[in-house]
């Protein structure tokens, strides 16, 4: 992975001192957190300080994690985040018209100028409007972390503009439910667990709801402000590889070609295939990627066989599917699900 995907400076200050302020809460100094890592006093007091994501932010996170005293972390962040958290992307959800706009807004904006390791779509599914969020990194062991940050901290937007769509919002996540999660089960709307997504859902006819906070005048100045943002520290989302990235969906008909993905960058295949050579990757290669995180999802799905997910990745065979699985995980695909499944029996 390129040092231009993850070292971008988008993590605002303010999160690292909400990760901070949690562990604090138990006991843990600052300092044991931070020691080696280049996040003085000086970029915590600037108020437009920011840090790498998927290096420094990373680092942090896991090491907080790793201390055993807070391991829902990514639910404590969401919930003890407010909408001026996020800065002048909250200042820009807070001035949108209705819950559509600020939905948009966040699609926009949200993950590019705060967690480019995932990307947000604002949809409409079966009557629910639908945020949901697609890994385009791998995150590792900080997956689960990450997926509930993301969704959690969304929720928490949602809960500070919008109180009274609470009761009727869910949350839905990829992976088996994790055994802490009755510690903070009161404080969060219904959640679904071994889903295919990561994301956050309402009833439809919600969007239309006006925003009490909403000025015209505002919205722009935070549009303005984050396209100013994004100019300075979000040069990643404009890369290629992050393009192709965000266009290897799964969708009913399998990954979109070479060819596809071309036409849709507005240029020709041979064109896009030098590109991705010239910063040493290729299609072929985050192809791959794409097939390893969605097989993580899908082995989520009881309702799947081996095969069904083999064939919904592109795999001719279950062999194939079995050996690429593999070299990914380290595991066969039904060993790992039997693993995922032990692992959610754990109680807590």
């Amino acid at each position: 992975m390129r040092s231009l995907d993850t070292a971008a400076p988008t993590v605002p200050v303010s999160y690292v001192l909400l990760v901070l302020q949690l562990l604090a809460e138990r006991g843990v100094d600052k300092h044991r957190l931070l020691a080696d890592l280049p996040i003085t006093d000086e970029v915590l007091g600037h108020p437009d300080g920011r840090i790498p994501l998927l290096t420094d932010y990373a680092t942090l996170c896991r090491r907080a994690m790793s201390l055993g005293e807070l391991p829902g972390l990514g639910y404590a962040f969401g919930l003890r985040s407010t909408v001026t958290t996020h800065g002048i992307l909250g200042y820009g959800l807070m001035s949108q018209p209705k819950l559509r706009d600020v939905m948009m807004f966040a699609s926009r904006y949200g993950a590019n100028l705060r967690m480019p390791a995932w990307d947000l779509a604002f949809f409409e599914e079966d009557g629910q409007a639908v945020l949901r969020g697609t890994e385009n990194v791998p995150h590792g062991a900080l997956r689960e972390f990450s997926a509930q940050q993301l969704v959690v901290s969304c929720y928490g937007v949602l809960r500070d503009l919008f109180p009274q769509v609470c009761v009727d919002a869910e949350l839905c996540f990829d992976f088996a439910e994790p055994a802490y999660h009755a510690n903070y089960a009161s404080q969060l709307p219904r959640c679904h667990f071994g889903r295919s997504f990561n994301e956050l859902r309402m009833p439809m006819h919600y969007v239309d709801l006006p925003l009490r906070t909403a000025d015209r005048i505002a919205a722009q100045v935070a549009e303005q402000a984050c396209e100013r943002e994004l100019a300075l520290y979000g040069d990643a989302h404009r890369d290629v590889v992050r393009q192709v990235r965000a266009s290897l969906k799964l969708g009913a008909a399998g990954y979109p070609s070479l060819e596809d993905v071309a036409q849709r960058l507005c240029v020709s295949a041979r064109t896009l295939n030098r590109q991705l050579q010239s910063r040493e990757t290729s299609f072929r290669t985050l192809l791959n990627e794409a097939r390893r995180r969605d097989a993580v999802q899908l082995l989520h799905d009881p309702r799947l066989d081996l095969t069904d997910v083999a064939i919904r990745l592109g795999y001719s065979t279950l062999a194939n599917f079995s050996r690429a699985f593999r070299d990914w995980e380290g595991l066969t695909p039904g060993a790992y699900r039997a693993h995922e499944r032990q692992a959610s029996r754990v109680p807590a």
